[in-house]
C-alpha cells in the first residue's frame, strides 16, 4: 500500500467521522428522542410531585418550574398527582393544563399517574370532586401522556412502554441507570373497603375497583421484574424505580386499620427480592405523603438494613419544591440526593 492510498483512506475516514458527529450532534440538540449512552458518567436530575396543590400551590408552580429549568438538569420525573383531592373535579382541562406546564421544560420529563389524577376522582373528597368513573379517567390520561414512546418536555427521550394494556408503565437507560415508572397509587393503590378511606361507593363498584387493582398490580410486578433483568443483561450500575404511594414500609405511618395499606405487601416483597438480587444501587423515588425523606426502610433476609436500597420522596403540597438526584458512576452509593428549595416559594 502506497503512502497516498494511505493519506487518502485517512482523509476519507476522518471525514466520515466528522459527518458522523454531527449527526449526533443534530440529534442531541434537537432532543428528539435521544438517550444519553453509558458513557454518561455524571449527571443530574429532577424529581417533584403533588404538585400544583390548592391556589397557593398553583401561584407557586411556575416558579418551581422556572428553577429546574435553570438548573440545566438532564431531565425530570414527575411521580404523580395533578392536583389536591380537593381542589374539584377531574376534568379534561386538568390533564392538558398539566400536559402544558410540563412542555414548559426545556429537558425531557417522564410522567406516572397519582390517585388524585383517577383512583379519587369519583368523589372521595367531597361535593365538588367529581362524579367521574376512576377507570375511565385512566383511560384519558393513558391516551394523553402515554400514546408514542416519546415523554413530554421540549426534548424528549425514547421509552420502552409496557403496550399495549399498560403504557403509563415505562423503562429507559440513561448512563449507567435503568429507570423504572410504575402505576402504584395511593388511597391503597385502587383497592377500597368499604367505609374506609371516605369509602362510600356501591359494593358492585367496589368489585370492580378491586379487579382493575389486582391485573394492574400483576402487571405492575411483572414489569418491575422485567427491568430489573434488563439492568442485570444490560450491565446497568444503578436502578431507578419511580411510582406515586407512599408504600407505608413497616406501618411507618402507625395505621390502625391495615385497610388502609394492605395492598401494597406485594409491591414491597418484589422490590426487596429484586433489590436483593440485582449487584448494584437501587432507588425507590415516591410522592404522597408530601414531605422530603430520605431513609433505608427495607431489611434484608437476616434483619439487617438491606443497604442498596433507598428511599426518597418528593415534596408537595403547600411545600412547592423539588428534589435533584446527582448519579456519579464514580461514587460508591452511585446516587446522591440533595432537596432543593425554591428561593421564592420559601417561608
Amino acid at each position: 500500500m502506497t503512502l497516498r492510498s494511505i493519506g487518502v483512506r485517512t482523509i476519507a475516514v476522518l471525514a466520515a467521522l466528522v459527518a458522523l458527529a454531527t449527526v449526533v450532534s443534530v440529534g442531541i440538540a434537537h432532543g428528539a428522542g435521544t438517550n444519553e449512552g453509558p458513557g454518561q458518567e455524571k449527571y443530574t436530575i429532577g424529581l417533584f410531585g403533588d404538585v400544583p396543590y390548592n391556589a397557593l400551590g398553583k401561584s407557586q408552580y411556575p416558579n418551581l418550574l422556572a428553577d429546574i429549568n435553570a438548573s440545566h438538569v438532564a431531565f425530570s420525573a414527575f411521580d404523580g398527582d395533578l392536583k389536591a383531592g380537593g381542589d374539584g373535579p377531574c376534568s379534561d382541562s386538568l390533564y392538558t393544563t398539566a400536559i402544558a406546564n410540563f412542555n414548559s421544560l426545556t429537558r425531557p420529563l417522564v410522567w406516572v399517574p397519582g390517585d388524585n389524577d383517577w383512583t379519587d376522582c369519583w368523589g372521595r373528597y367531597g361535593p365538588g370532586t367529581g362524579t367521574a368513573d376512576p377507570i375511565e379517567r385512566l383511560s384519558h390520561e393513558r391516551q394523553l401522556f402515554a400514546s408514542t414512546d416519546q415523554s413530554l418536555g421540549q426534548k424528549t427521550l425514547t421509552l420502552t412502554r409496557q403496550q399495549p394494556s399498560y403504557p403509563e408503565n415505562f423503562r429507559f437507560s440513561y448512563g449507567p441507570v435503568v429507570y423504572i415508572g410504575l402505576n402504584v397509587q395511593g388511597s391503597n393503590d385502587n383497592y377500597p373497603y368499604a367505609g374506609v378511606d371516605g369509602e362510600t361507593r356501591a359494593q358492585t363498584e367496589i368489585d370492580r375497583q378491586r379487579a382493575e387493582e389486582v391485573a394492574r398490580k400483576a402487571a405492575d410486578i411483572s414489569w418491575l421484574n422485567a427491568g430489573f433483568d434488563y439492568a442485570k443483561q444490560t450491565g446497568a450500575k444503578g436502578v431507578m424505580v419511580i411510582w406515586q404511594a407512599d408504600p407505608d414500609f413497616n406501618n411507618e405511618q402507625h395505621l390502625a386499620d391495615t385497610r388502609s395499606y394492605d395492598a401494597y405487601a406485594g409491591y414491597v416483597d418484589a422490590l426487596r427480592a429484586d433489590t436483593i438480587a440485582f449487584p448494584g444501587q437501587v432507588a425507590l423515588v415516591h410522592g404522597d405523603s408530601h414531605y422530603f425523606k430520605m431513609d433505608k426502610p427495607l431489611n434484608g433476609p437476616s434483619g439487617g438494613v438491606l443497604a442498596n436500597f433507598t428511599r426518597v420522596e418528593t415534596f408537595g403540597a403547600r411545600n412547592t419544591h423539588w428534589v435533584s438526584a446527582t448519579i456519579d458512576q464514580n461514587d460508591p452509593n452511585l446516587f446522591v440526593f440533595e432537596p432543593k428549595i425554591v428561593p421564592a416559594n420559601a417561608g
